[in-house]
């Protein structure tokens, strides 16, 4: 059986001797099963301002009653979904949480246990890679080799302050490689991590420039000449929407393509402009991920914010590049008992087989839960996670379920891009 684990006022880490570790899905709040030792990379902290949860012998909810103690919960590394929220509970007005993927925890046989499963095993994204461990001596080379590149000099602080794998991934001249296109979006995402509204505070500094089509092809240029496995990718956590830069996309995206004729030119977005998608896949643009964290309006609405675009927009996002013969990956944004909702199962299974997703990353949606809570405005009751990605699997037999992009080939059909050469 597992045990509460908690933090005393001064962070120290306690095991509660009687009570059965508690969590919570969506707005409910059970037993949590099937926890796994803490993965390598995992982070535990603790919740300022909110009193943990467990469970009696009988089954009852309590509070523990000792003084400044304080909730936990894991944050998990690449990889992992979460599959329970912590539980707890809130002493008045408490700070809003900063932008994480909290997930219940537990002692178990003295051990700390967390609330997750696996869900995608890549080496080249460990966190811990000996070539990671080298990023500064990278960043000169690439100093060296694109003198005055704008785009070079933010991605050294993401690659650097903030540890993003894929800016990294720039310097280290493999894998997928992040270009950041956009200072503007179109929308105001709760979990937006580049940029916040007065509730909390942005862990990431927003892209400030609007690189030109020259600035964007030369480093897309670069990184893809190391190999043929590396790709590139607009759309970062320290950007706006991409899209929202057409014609500087469209004209960068014809100058990759002609300069990497095999090369996977890959987007993540937020699939609020299938205008602008149309004219990057004609210029060369093969593989796109959608944001979604429902796909019911009311909460669809109630998470993004939209300006301009709705649920219609997103969905032929979907089907320009699945008409295109590219490669469709949804980014779904997981939050238990609500993901896991059997309509929201339902929605999102339709929109798989209707335009021939190939990919559903899942990704725990960093946010303060009981503050996202309180922004939807239906409550929802969820059958579990991993009973979710189980349906999923059974549902969709072609479905890829994951964490992170894969290369696409260039060519599946022939495009506008390749029927014109």
């Amino acid at each position: 059986m597992n045990r509460l684990l908690y933090a005393t006022g001064d962070g120290r880490l306690r095991v509660h001797r009687s009570l059965q570790a508690a969590a919570r899905s969506g707005w409910d709040v059970g037993v949590a099963d099937r926890l796994i030792p803490l993965p390598a990379g995992t982070s535990l902290m603790h919740l300022p301002g909110r009193s943990p949860l467990g469970l009696s012998p009988t089954g009852a909810t309590v509070a523990v009653d000792e003084s400044g103690a304080l909730a936990v919960a894991a944050v998990l590394p690449p990889g992992y979904l979460r599959t329970w929220l912590p539980a707890y509970e809130e002493d008045g007005r408490p700070p809003v949480l900063p932008l994480y993927g909290y997930a219940a925890v537990a002692s178990i046989d003295g051990e700390p246990h967390v609330a997750a499963m696996r869900t995608d095993r890549w080496n080249a994204w460990n966190p811990q890679a000996d070539d990671r461990l080298h990023i500064e001596a990278a960043i000169r080379a690439a100093r060296r080799a694109l003198p005055g590149n704008r785009l070079l000099q933010q991605l050294e602080t993401c690659a650097t302050d903030y540890r993003c794998l894929t800016a990294q991934n720039v310097f280290l001249r493999r894998g997928e490689g992040a270009i950041p296109v956009s200072p503007a979006c179109n929308a105001a995402c709760l979990g937006c991590i580049s940029e916040q509204w007065g509730d909390v505070d942005s862990p990431q500094t927003r892209l400030d420039f609007a690189p030109t089509a020259a600035e964007i092809a030369e480093l897309a240029a670069w990184h893809l000449s190391a190999g043929d496995p590396n790709f590139v990718s607009y759309g970062q956590g320290c950007e706006g929407e991409p899209l929202t830069r057409g014609a500087a996309l469209v004209d960068a995206t014809r100058r990759i393509r002609a300069a990497a004729p095999m090369a996977t030119i890959h987007v993540n977005t937020n699939g609020s402009r299938p205008d602008v998608l149309q004219r990057l896949v004609d210029a060369g643009l093969n593989s796109v991920r959608i944001s979604v964290f429902s796909l019911e309006d009311s909460r669809f609405r109630a998470y993004y914010r939209p300006v301009g675009y709705g649920l219609d927009q997103v969905a032929e996002c979907a089907g320009v590049v699945a008409a295109a013969g590219g490669q469709v990956t949804i980014n779904l944004l997981t939050f238990p008992g609500v993901s896991d909702a059997p309509q929201e199962i339902d929605a999102l299974v339709g929109f798989i087989l209707r335009h021939r997703v190939h990919q559903v990353q899942l990704r725990s949606l960093n946010v303060d839960p009981q503050w996202l809570l309180d922004r939807i405005p239906q409550p929802t009751r969820g059958i579990g996670m991993r009973k979710f990605v189980r349906q999923l699997t059974e549902r969709c037999p072609d479905l890829q379920l994951g964490n992170f992009t894969r290369p696409w080939p260039a060519i599946q059909r022939q495009p506008a891009w390749a029927s014109s050469k």
